[in-house]
């Protein structure tokens, strides 16, 4: 009986002529189906944990300084104050390729108004006009406002060039300054 016993362990069989590793999972199944069970078994406690994750991710990004990678970005908007002191993100022409000819307007406000706008178009670019042409999604800065016909009735047009040139004529050539100025006379009160 023991010979026989022997003979079962030293050929793997258990008496069938089957091998024995189909009969129970080797190292390898065992360890897959462990990983298995605890994943299931972990997924409730993900869920629970959810709410805390997202709630420390959101304080963490309420609390973030504007300049820190944590803050998020995508809560500017055009208007609103960056850290240069510009309220839009100067892009498109900075050139007065697309401004309007002056001489083809006989009101003479008018006509030296988009005069200035070929003077210092790269200063118009950055500035915001607070006419509200934004919001109608025409306009991307005060610049853009003298490529069409928008600042030939509206005095904010005019008069947000007209800072911007008498400031540059005085030697300011931060557009950040230049804005402030703009918004102290242009931008709506309280």
């Amino acid at each position: 009986m023991k010979h026989r016993d022997h003979n079962r362990k030293a050929t793997g069989t258990q008496g069938t002529g089957i091998p024995a590793a189909t009969h129970r999972p080797d190292g390898r199944r065992w360890r897959l189906l462990a990983l298995l069970i605890l994943a299931f078994a972990m997924f409730p406690a993900g869920f629970a944990l959810l709410p805390l994750i997202t709630r420390h991710r959101l304080l963490s990004l309420a609390t973030a300084k504007p300049d820190s990678p944590a803050a998020p970005q995508s809560k500017w908007q055009v208007g609103m104050l960056r850290p240069n002191g510009l309220r839009i993100i100067p892009s498109g022409r900075s050139d007065a390729s697309h401004v309007l000819d002056p001489n083809q307007f006989s009101d003479k406000d008018i006509r030296h108004s988009y005069w200035v706008a070929t003077q210092i178009p790269a200063v118009l670019n950055q500035l915001y006009c607070w006419c509200g042409c934004e919001n109608r999604g025409v306009h991307r800065s005060n610049l853009q406002c003298f490529e069409d016909k928008m600042a030939v009735d509206c005095a904010v047009c005019q008069g947000t060039a007209e800072i911007a040139y008498q400031m540059t004529q005085n030697g300011v050539r931060d557009a950040g300054k230049i804005q402030a100025a703009v918004d102290a006379k242009w931008a709506p009160k309280g």
